[in-house]
């Protein structure tokens, strides 16, 4: 059960099995179920269980496995069972659940906690949003790691299927750097693997793990869709060891595709061990350098101006204008990507399987070239599923490229297509106005 990130207001259900996590209409169909025996039992109808429930403390097996998984790989040469003796790892839980990894994890294995923040469990989140996204969230931990001199500090979300975390040297490492980060180590133990990831990773994540022998495919925004990509492309049989989206969710396919954030912190520290008992006094932070960043990188909204029992139609004809805008050519220099292939370095947003995914939101994303720089970036829309607006996110290798970028898709799209009576742009103007 868990809100994750969201206000206290709101909750939800998750529901895993050891084939991974259950589907949208999986857990619909559970739903149903549910609604039917409590219909039966207000017309009591018998719905006793022929097998009664077994209560199983779930955490302390969970954190024990944690720290078996550290001690057989770290595997230390002289003290096995507190591996992470006279390292320094600060957790910042950010009020949510993260904190046992601190105590049930770390400090059993041998791990120096001081510094921690923000331990016990708030749902009204008193000190920042926990989110490996969040600013004051990577700030604050950042500080942390630097004043206390530590190895690595790490930022749970609420729940802890999202992480990110801090190297030695204070540096942030989350969305495109944290996937890089775990691409580099998965990259070493599964050669050749394929790493998805979803639509709005840089040009330059792609050329960082094909540089390292791996696969890249680019997929739908939404941790599910990717995470359920990596299980199709291994059922096809295309080995894809991660599946890992912007945000922080990662899953992999050693953890029975769960998006498990301590797991993925698991993985960082025994590198980071590993790194250390082999002589390598660099950190973690090292296996990115080569790394390169978008120059300009941004997200904008826009709302759907409509009945909220309309809001969801009127953004699919919106997507859908956008992408006939670009296929008639409307657009100069725009190109979908789209390959329609799972394995290509190129990357795809589609299925070319004979059973595609059902698609929970529509999306594309359009390469952007010019004569004197090439391509020089992208810009993808999308349909919010939870909320009545478009997301649309671009990043740029040449400057002022998202501000061309973005006139081009308010005044040749928009306002052209008469979208700009659909859609509140203001955000847009804004943006251009600035």
């Amino acid at each position: 059960m868990t809100a994750s990130h969201l206000p206290y207001t709101r909750n939800g259900l998750k529901f895993f099995t050891k084939k991974g996590g259950l589907t949208s209409l999986e857990v619909e169909e559970i739903c149903d179920r549910a609604a039917r025996k409590y219909a039966n039992r207000l017309a009591k109808v018998s719905t006793m269980l022929a097998t009664p429930p077994t209560r199983v403390n779930f955490m302390s097996a969970y954190a024990a496995h944690l720290r078996n998984v550290i001690k057989e790989r770290v595997n230390h040469p002289t003290h096995y069972d507190t591996p992470l003796k006279g390292f320094q790892i600060i957790v910042n839980a950010g009020n949510g659940s993260g904190g046992f990894f601190t105590w049930d994890v770390l400090d059993k294995l041998g791990a120096d906690t001081f510094g921690s923040l923000h331990l016990n469990p708030d749902g009204m989140f008193p000190n920042h949003i926990p989110n490996p996204e969040d600013k004051t969230a990577m700030a604050l931990t950042r500080a942390a790691v630097l004043d206390n001199s530590a190895d690595l500090g790490i930022v749970f979300d609420t729940d802890v299927d999202r992480s990110g975390v801090v190297d030695a040297k204070g540096n942030p490492i989350n969305g495109d750097k944290l996937i890089a980060l775990m691409s580099a180590i998965i990259l070493r133990e599964h050669p050749g693997t394929t790493v998805v990831t979803d639509a709005r990773t840089s040009v330059a994540l792609t050329r960082f793990i094909t540089e390292r022998g791996g696969h890249h495919c680019l997929y739908r925004v939404g941790y599910r869709n990717v995470i359920d990509k990596g299980v199709q492309l291994n059922q096809d049989g295309i080995e894809t060891h991660l599946m890992m989206e912007t945000s922080g969710h990662g899953a992999l396919k050693e953890n029975y595709f769960l998006d498990d954030g301590a797991y993925m912190v698991v993985k960082i520290i025994i590198e980071m061990v590993r790194m250390k008992l082999a002589g390598f006094n660099d950190g973690i932070g090292s296996l990115i350098e080569d790394l390169e960043e978008p120059l300009e990188s941004t997200e904008l909204r826009m709302n759907v101006i409509a009945e909220p029992r309309h809001a969801k139609v009127k953004a699919v004809e919106a997507i859908e204008a956008f992408r006939q805008y670009i296929e008639e050519g409307k657009l100069q220099g725009w190109e979908l990507d789209s390959c329609g292939d799972c394995w290509v370095s190129e990357g795809c947003l589609v299925d070319s399987n004979e059973t595609p995914a059902a698609i929970d939101a529509r999306m594309y994303r359009a390469k952007v070239s010019d004569e004197e720089n090439g391509q020089y970036g992208w810009v993808h829309l999308r349909q919010s599923i939870h909320n009545p607006n478009l997301a649309v996110n671009m990043q740029s290798t040449v400057p002022g490229g998202c501000r061309s970028m973005t006139a081009v898709l308010r005044d040749k799209f928009l306002l052209a297509s008469g979208m700009n009576k659909t859609l509140d742009i203001s955000q847009i103007d804004n943006y251009l106005g600035s």
